[in-house]
């Protein structure tokens, strides 16, 4: 009887291990370059990513780590042109699918996945089109213990012999902590870079903060030498369209975010359980859609040029959360410079999201919003919303004293 249950538990075992993902069901990180992308290890296998339903073209080198624990995998795609955002979501998708048709046996219990877009309009299409695909980062296998072949002598004692062994065994063994010691400077290694990044954007930051200031501090004075009357004449004559260039994208980072001045709601450290376990929420902000407009359309000062010109006036938002509602990281793109900033700034300025609920427990969450400017609520808007993970339709905004039990 022992056995029989002993035999139906390791059934069990393989089959929850061995479960293939869905696309909705993965959780992706997200980041982007302005450069090639350059792989963070050495242990990895390149898959070129493929559009289109009809799956990849298998390699060797992606075959055989196929029994190998893999640790992430990265989709480096390039986005070298304004008309492709737009289709990005929808690209990655296809490329992600047609790696799960291939190779569904790389999508692991303990994998984290990632898309790196190489974001340049001015880049080296053909430098970064090399660099596109998956890298399947894993862990490689240790190196078995040689044995050593015995010499072509007359036998001896078997005193000797084990004497020998003994000695062996330590220097099989050699390999084995040098390649711990190179896993942990290659970790030690990406923690260096990851810091090196974080401190570039916190200069970056602080640069175009300082620059805006020294905008507005000469625009000041230009506005106290002219005469009010002149200036009011020159607003109403002035009827040219906003100025409009290449669509950029703005990067807000957690550590932009946490010196705004505005009071918040202070998050949590560990992720909250539901009282319902099959409880579930899409990512919200206040009580739902209504409150979101309001924010933009309160937060997003606009003068009276900007608001004839309001059809100028659109931006794309994309909002990476955390599991308590606290944002990580903001990407604004649009071809409207001014606009931008606005939005950027108004984003200092926004409270905790009520998180995203999935099977009873609050998630990381993505959020994609299209702002326009809207002439009845005579201010921005939100247009359209996109959410990762997407959640059944039943799914609505409640608060956390419904879920939660406060």
């Amino acid at each position: 009887m022992k056995s029989v249950i002993l035999t139906l538990l390791c059934v069990l075992t393989v089959t929850a291990w061995s479960q293939v993902p869905t696309f909705e069901e993965i959780e992706f990180e997200m980041d982007s370059t302005t450069s090639t992308y350059k792989p963070n290890g050495k242990n990895f296998a390149l898959i070129k990513s493929k559009r289109g339903t009809s799956g990849l073209t298998k390699t060797s080198k992606a075959d055989s780590i196929l029994a190998f624990p893999i640790n992430e995998i990265v989709l480096v795609y390039s986005e070298l042109t304004t008309d492709v955002i737009s289709e990005r979501e929808q690209a990655n998708r296809e490329r992600w699918e047609n790696l799960l048709k291939t190779y569904p046996d790389l999508f692991q219990f303990s994998t984290t996945y990632k898309n790196v877009c190489q974001c340049n309009l001015k880049g080296d299409s053909a430098a970064f089109k090399k660099m596109q695909g998956f890298y399947v980062y894993f862990t490689p296998e240790e190196p078995k213990k040689s044995v050593a072949a015995a010499p072509a002598v007359a036998p001896k004692p078997e005193p000797k012999a084990v004497k020998e062994e003994k000695k062996e065994e330590p220097k099989a063994s050699k390999p084995e902590k040098d390649d711990s010691k190179a896993l942990a400077k290659e970790k030690e290694n990406e923690k260096k870079k990851e810091r090196e990044r974080e401190k570039e954007l916190e200069k970056e930051a602080a640069a175009t903060a300082k620059k805006e200031r020294e905008n507005e501090k000469e625009k000041r004075k230009e506005k106290e030498k002219e005469p009010e009357e002149k200036v009011s004449k020159k607003e109403k004559e002035d009827d040219t369209p906003l100025v409009e260039g290449p669509e950029t994208t703005l990067t807000i980072s957690d550590a932009d975010l946490t010196k705004s001045t505005v009071k918040k709601r202070t998050g949590y450290a560990k992720p909250k359980k539901a009282k319902d376990p099959k409880a579930c929420r899409p990512a919200c902000y206040g009580g739902g859609d209504d409150d979101l407009n309001t924010f933009f359309t309160t937060n997003i000062p606009l003068t009276k040029k900007q608001k004839r010109h309001g059809k100028q006036l659109n931006a794309q938002l994309k909002l990476q959360l955390n599991f308590d509602g606290a944002i990580k990281k903001a990407f604004i793109t649009g071809t409207n410079e001014d606009f931008n900033k606005l939005v950027m700034e108004s984003i200092k300025q926004m409270d905790l999201w009520n998180p995203t609920v999935r099977n009873g427990v609050t998630v990381k969450s993505e959020i994609k919003l299209t702002l326009k400017y809207d002439r009845d609520a005579k201010g921005i808007v939100v247009a359209e919303t996109a959410l990762i993970p997407r959640l059944l339709p039943k799914c609505k905004c409640v608060s956390d004293a419904e879920l939660f039990g406060e």
